[in-house]
């Protein structure tokens, strides 16, 4: 394990993944995250990560790969989703981190194909999550198709954390760095729950 490579930032990738399960941020059905480690290196969690490890991984779990999905440290199976986070690693100077995953109240939202209203402060002039298209899970055009939202938002999403919906499936968040990426995912979780619960409120 010494030999690895971008060790802290596997580490780091080890504790967020934790939180993501922890705070029902993604399901056992999925979710997966990418770091942007160096110029063309991508750090990336494995396939299975949720369904098979309960999101609980080491850093030698974290899979080294290039823009071209070239595997170059780790022995791990490649996630299927790999093309939409090296696209957007690949082409947005200013995201550095990529999180796919299955938020428990933003699946409500997911399940009905309907955007996420911005609701709270967190997330002020990034405007509503929306949604793509449906697309079938794993294929090229899914990833072509989140590609496509983000860069229709460009300007949006070199200067702050953005997210999008997958119809059915999941949604996806873009960031900084993978603190950014996470505070992001927290962030439209919670509108979605404030979205959810807001009309239970007394009226005032």
């Amino acid at each position: 394990m010494s030999n690895l490579s971008y060790m802290e930032m596997r580490e780091e990738m080890c504790v967020t993944a934790k939180l993501i399960w922890d705070r029902r941020l993604t399901n056992a059905a999925g979710g997966n995250f990418a770091v942007r480690a160096g110029e063309n290196r991508v750090l990336i969690t494995p396939s299975l990560m949720s369904e098979r490890k309960h999101c609980i991984l080491e850093p030698k779990d974290i899979l080294l790969i290039d823009y071209d999905q070239n595997l170059l440290e780790g022995e791990g199976e490649l996630s299927r989703e790999s093309d939409m986070h090296t696209s957007l690693l690949r082409s947005f100077k200013n995201i550095s981190s990529v999180i796919h995953a299955h938020p428990f109240y933003c699946m409500s939202f997911v399940s009905a194909a309907k955007p996420i209203p911005e609701s709270t402060e967190a997330t002020m002039g990034r405007g509503d999550v929306g949604c793509i298209p449906w697309t079938k899970a794993y294929t090229p055009e899914l990833a072509q198709n989140v590609y496509k939202y983000f860069d229709e938002r460009r300007e949006l999403a070199e200067r702050k954390p953005i997210g999008v919906i997958l119809p059915l499936h999941g949604v996806v968040v873009s960031g900084p760095d993978i603190y950014m990426a996470y505070s992001m995912l927290e962030r439209i979780e919670c509108d979605a729950f404030c979205t959810i619960t807001k009309s239970l409120l007394p009226e005032s």
